[in-house]
């Protein structure tokens, strides 16, 4: 049975460098992505997190592209637009739970394919949770 998630970008820039805490965990997440026993349904502002952090982290432009290439080459994550409807649901939930505008776009998308969310940022689970299923990376 295949499972659907969407993730956030910690858990993403937590499984390519080995320094982030809990690294095993978020590798073994997206190494179950590669091997198509989970599917990710994504804001493309993950993508765009992703590649930010490992910029910001590493200093190294090609290996920004190199991620963005990647993470965009892998079948079983789906970039999704954010259109009108999307953004205005992601501001309502933001509105209504309190969280951070990125966040928001992250959950919403949760919301809409009934997916399982997974983030390592304990506040926005814990916040998430009134809204969608939400889990830390460790019990995935």
């Amino acid at each position: 049975m295949v499972i659907y998630v969407t993730v956030d970008s910690s858990v993403i820039v937590a499984a390519l460098r080995e320094q982030e805490e809990k690294h095993e965990e978020c590798k073994r997440l997206l190494e179950k992505l590669k091997d198509g026993d989970f599917i990710a349904l994504e804001p493309y502002t993950v993508l765009v997190e992703v590649v930010a952090a490992i910029k910001r982290r590493t200093g190294s432009t090609p290996l920004g592209e190199r991620v963005k290439k990647d993470l965009q080459d892998i079948d079983t994550i789906n970039f999704l637009d954010l259109d009108l409807v999307r953004a205005d649901e992601a501001a309502n939930i933001a509105k209504e739970i309190g969280v951070r505008g990125m966040d928001a776009i992250v959950i919403q998308t949760a919301k809409e394919f009934d997916s399982i969310l997974v983030s390592l940022d304990d506040e926005m689970v814990k916040k998430a949770k009134s809204v969608v299923s939400a889990k830390n990376v460790e019990v995935l």
